[in-house]
């Protein structure tokens, strides 16, 4: 997964309003943003791993415990990194979103607004557009 520095990567999911709302909150900041939906088209293994190592986190991390469906099939479930991975693969509706990505700056978005926290400026920011 290739991030431009000068655009905005937006991992979310259309089926998620918050996730819809962090869109144009993105697009506040600006005119690039390389939207991402997971529902549509859920990240590999790979790109999954290569989105951890950018966050710096671990993958439980990305899991949204609150789901219905960790709570159904894995709450106490002992996994490891590749397990998880296999599982965000199948069921991308596990995965927290919206994740923002601009530059060497990510994260993970507990209200649509935080994407907003990208931007040193908190808002719009006119050298990004292009």
């Amino acid at each position: 997964m290739e991030f431009d520095p000068k655009e905005i990567t937006l991992i979310y999911n259309f089926d998620k309003q918050g996730d819809r709302e962090a869109i144009a909150y993105a697009k506040q900041m600006a005119s690039n943003v390389n939207e991402v939906d997971i529902s549509k088209n859920p990240l590999t293994e790979r790109q999954l791993a290569q989105l951890i190592d950018k966050l710096g986190v671990s993958v439980e991390k990305l899991i949204d415990v609150k789901s219905d469906v960790y709570k159904e099939s894995y709450e106490g479930k002992d996994m490891d990194e590749a397990d998880w991975l296999g599982v965000l693969k199948h069921n991308p509706n596990l995965m927290k979103t919206p994740i923002g990505i601009l530059g060497e700056k990510s994260i993970i978005c507990d209200l649509p607004s935080h994407i907003l926290s990208l931007d040193e400026g908190q808002g719009y920011d006119q050298d990004m557009k292009t």
